[in-house]
């Protein structure tokens, strides 16, 4: 929570979050989905709610503990887009497109939730639940598209999300050509930055707003 509160205070127009499924069913939000810290590691999918709500992590600020999609929904609901990465789920994917869809319903205004997973399964099972959501889809290689043409989200997907050596030109045209704005993950170089602004992305993810956004306003009057 503390690095969403920082983004936004950096200007950033959004935040990008992961989250995984507990065993009991519950969407929190964490990269991996192993939590680990001093005492060890614990699987997320095999771990329940309330003992993972107990763990604390030390950060630079101090100590955090992971927290539930709901928590994050209510504090940054309305102050920018919402990027939730839907983490693949296996069996329990029907479970995850249903919790999740609950979750953004509480969202508004709609179009500042996002949902994007590497799963294309994941976003069809959205996509069967709520025909309102915005998806988008997630690639690190240029054989990955070829899996999207073949998907029930094509005509229905808002946004691409390349891995960001994937941008080229050519690449921006098909895009826009097909009608998807394109958010480059991830971005924290700022000669990386500036060749992808050039190109016309939408969005780059980033862990380092600081770098980006000087990027941004370069030029620009104060």
């Amino acid at each position: 929570m503390p690095s969403f509160e920082a983004a936004l205070e950096a200007g950033c127009d959004g935040i990008e979050l992961d989250v995984h499924l507990t065993q009991d069913g519950e969407l929190v939000v964490h990269h991996d989905p192993t939590a680990v810290n001093d005492s060890g590691s614990v699987s997320i999918e095999t771990t329940d709610w309330a003992t993972l709500k107990q763990l604390r992590f030390q950060g630079t600020d101090g100590e955090y503990g992971i927290p539930h999609l709901d928590t994050v929904l209510r504090a940054l609901s309305s102050r920018g887009l919402l990027n939730i990465e839907v983490k693949p789920a296996g069996k329990r994917a029907d479970l995850v497109a249903e919790k999740i869809c609950a979750a953004a319903d509480k969202v508004r205004p709609r179009e500042s939730v996002l949902i994007s997973s590497f799963d294309l399964d994941i976003l069809a099972r959205v996509l069967r639940r709520e025909k309102g959501l915005l998806l988008g889809y997630l690639f690190s290689s240029e054989a990955a598209l070829n899996h999207l043409e073949d998907s029930e989200v094509v005509d229905t997907l808002v946004a691409l999300h390349p891995r960001h050596d994937l941008v080229s030109e050519g690449f921006i045209k098909r895009a826009r050509e097909r009608g998807f704005d394109v958010h480059a993950w991830t971005v924290d170089d700022a000669a990386e930055a500036r060749r992808l602004i050039a190109l016309g992305v939408t969005s780059v993810i980033t862990n380092r707003p600081d770098i980006c956004g000087r990027v941004l306003y370069e030029g620009l009057p104060p």
